[in-house]
This record gives C-alpha cells, sequence and structure tokens, in this order.
C-alpha cells in the first residue's frame, strides 16, 4: 500500500476529481472515501481526513509537477495544515534543503516564517 500513497500524482488527481465534481455530486468527499477504502481495503489511508488534504493538495497546487513527488505525503499533511502562503515558504524549504519531517516540524515551531 505504501506505493500508492509515494505517488503524489495519485493523490493530486483524487483531490482534482473531487474538486471538478463538487458543484455535481452530494459529498463527493465522503463517497470518494468510502469507494477508496472498499476498493483497495486500507481506511486509514483513505479516511475522509486523508480525501479531504488530497483535496488541500490540488487547491494549493492547481498545477502539478514532477518535483511534487520529492516530498513524501506525511510532509505534505503538516504543510496543508498551515495557511497558504506559510505552507509556500516550508514547501519551497523543504525542496532546497530535503524531505524531513522532523526538521519541518522544528521550522515550524520556531516560526521561521514570520522571521524573515
Amino acid at each position: 500500500m505504501e506505493v500508492i500513497l509515494t505517488n503524489i500524482f495519485s493523490l493530486w488527481s483524487i483531490g482534482k476529481f473531487m474538486n471538478e465534481k463538487e458543484a455535481s455530486c452530494f459529498n463527493i468527499q465522503q463517497l470518494c472515501s468510502n469507494y477508496l477504502s472498499y476498493y483497495y481495503g486500507n481506511s486509514f489511508y483513505y479516511s475522509l481526513f486523508h480525501i479531504q488534504m488530497m483535496r488541500k493538495l490540488y487547491q494549493y497546487f492547481p498545477i502539478y509537477m514532477d518535483v511534487m513527488n520529492q516530498i513524501h505525503w506525511n510532509s505534505y499533511l503538516i504543510l496543508l495544515g498551515l495557511p497558504s502562503k506559510e505552507c509556500y515558504f516550508y514547501y519551497s524549504l523543504l525542496l532546497f534543503c530535503g524531505d524531513n519531517i522532523s526538521e519541518l516540524n522544528c521550522l515550524i515551531q520556531s516560526g521561521l516564517y514570520f522571521r524573515i
């Protein structure tokens, strides 16, 4: 199952699908969560929280770039919990310095974004 989660393009595509179908489908996030959990048999990775984060991933990054695969999904979960400007700042740092969740948490807790 880890192979699916490291493919950010797949997660981004799910977010794009939900964003496009939101107006025409009632409760699209819950429906996607239920379907993917049933189809792939892993309800944790396709929980409503993760589905909402996939949609937010598409909303924050509406144009997919191959460089997005350099960051692990767990790092995106942390980034997507931030306001968009902070998210982009720390995202750029991760791309430049490498994907390290513990360093990302330290940078966020230190308030580096607000000190620059």
